[in-house]
């Protein structure tokens, strides 16, 4: 039987779990870049989603993303393999970022690198990271539990409401958003992302945006049975009412069936697509 100590957990920062946790967990974080005219930062390192809203509303333009470089990835892997430990790798969508090749890549050069696409994104994907943990310090080794979290990979439930489609329009990460009058006819679109990895208009939503948020809300937890009560993630994106999300909090906490509630702040990269006002709840379905 494999130790904790024998297996290191990594994963993109597009996983978006709090700080604390991953500490607590022993993840390691590598980021994604962040591109702001011509200045680059490291996602959730040297810039936060304040900064980048702060930048579109000075500058009128989205800022860009960039994969984790094949070279950073080879470093961490390095490193973790002359430590002696085996790797297990979890990356944001294949679908959506070039970050899933690029660490397949590095992992070709060691023996005991396994790299799982989540073919998800933000905290939803960190349910997975999060999964993978609990598989670690159960003794099990890394082919394993790479195994293991490539077969939860479609049960991830990982959808989210946005205020606006601003930035999911500009940024053309979202097929369906380009040919969806929303602004026009008032109605507020729940993104999901596919068995495929990429973002689609799953559902419509009319009225005001707290009360969206709210039957968003009641939605996701209609069929709470059919979901794995292990944890369940409420996301934001910023700039969303203290008294809504008190409201969301309550209803999931009161559902009573969830033994960890997890709060987690959407990052850089996931910001500076889907822009502030996003509202996500994260679960891994039985």
């Amino acid at each position: 039987m494999a130790t904790a100590k024998d297996v290191l957990i990594t994963a993109d920062s597009t996983c978006d779990l709090p700080f604390e946790l991953a500490e607590k967990r022993d993840i390691q974080i590598i980021p994604l870049s962040i591109l702001l005219g011509e200045n680059e930062f490291l996602d959730g390192v040297d810039v936060k989603p304040n900064d980048i809203y702060s930048f579109v509303e000075q500058n009128g333009i989205l800022p860009k993303t960039s994969a984790v470089p094949l070279g950073r990835y080879y470093e961490v892997f390095e490193r973790a393999v002359s430590e002696g430990k085996k790797v297990v790798h979890i990356s944001l969508s294949s679908a959506i970022s070039s970050t899933y090749q690029n660490a397949c890549l590095a992992a070709e050069e060691f023996d005991d690198v396994y790299v799982v696409d989540s073919k998800s994104l933000c905290t939803a994907m960190g349910l997975l990271v999060l999964k993978a943990c609990d598989f670690r310090d159960k003794g099990m080794d890394a082919k394993k539990i790479a195994d293991k979290i490539a077969k939860l990979v479609p049960k991830v439930s990982a959808t989210f409401v946005l205020s606006s489609l601003e930035y999911l329009h500009k940024g053309g990460r979202c097929s369906g958003v380009a040919k969806f009058g929303a602004n026009v006819l008032g109605i507020k679109p729940s993104i999901a992302v596919d068995e495929n990895g990429a973002m689609d208009v799953a559902k419509k939503y009319r009225g005001k945006m707290d009360a969206v948020y709210k039957q968003y809300a009641g939605d996701c937890l209609a069929e709470a049975n059919k979901i794995d009560t292990t944890r369940i993630v409420i996301a934001n994106s910023g700039s969303i009412e203290p008294s809504t999300l008190a409201f969301v909090k309550g209803l999931v906490e009161g559902n009573g069936r969830f033994d960890e509630v997890i709060y987690a702040d959407a990052g850089c990269t996931i910001s500076s697509h889907c822009g502030p006002g996003t509202l996500a709840i994260f679960y891994i379905k039985k």
